[in-house]
């Protein structure tokens, strides 16, 4: 019987302490130091060198899609149908004494 118990309490986990020895040494903290550094300079050039050039190429391919959208609806703009309440101009949050009435072309 205790056999076990000092099995049990040689073998039960202790707070404030790491499960590798290397994050208390002054060597492995340097050395953690020294990855996160090497780590940080990876993001930073990933992030500079590629993500800012891809999404300043996407940007321009979409606003030319836009661009080429909006010059289609001045020719044919869309047709909506009407609301299928009230006058049909007008949605149910509308209020006439706060929302000025669509103009009328």
């Amino acid at each position: 019987m205790f056999r076990a118990a000092r099995f049990a309490r040689t073998a039960a986990p202790r707070f404030g302490t790491r499960a590798y020895s290397g994050g208390y040494t002054k060597e492995g903290y340097e050395a953690s130091k020294e990855q996160a550094k090497s780590a940080v300079e990876t993001w930073k050039k990933i992030s500079i060198f590629l993500a800012l050039p891809a999404c300043a190429i996407f940007g321009v391919v979409a606003t030319k899609e836009e661009l080429d959208h909006i010059h289609h609806l001045e020719h044919d703009p869309p047709k909506f149908r009407k609301f299928p309440y009230g006058d049909g101009d007008h949605t149910p949050f509308w209020n006439p004494l706060t929302n000025p009435d669509p103009v009328e072309e």
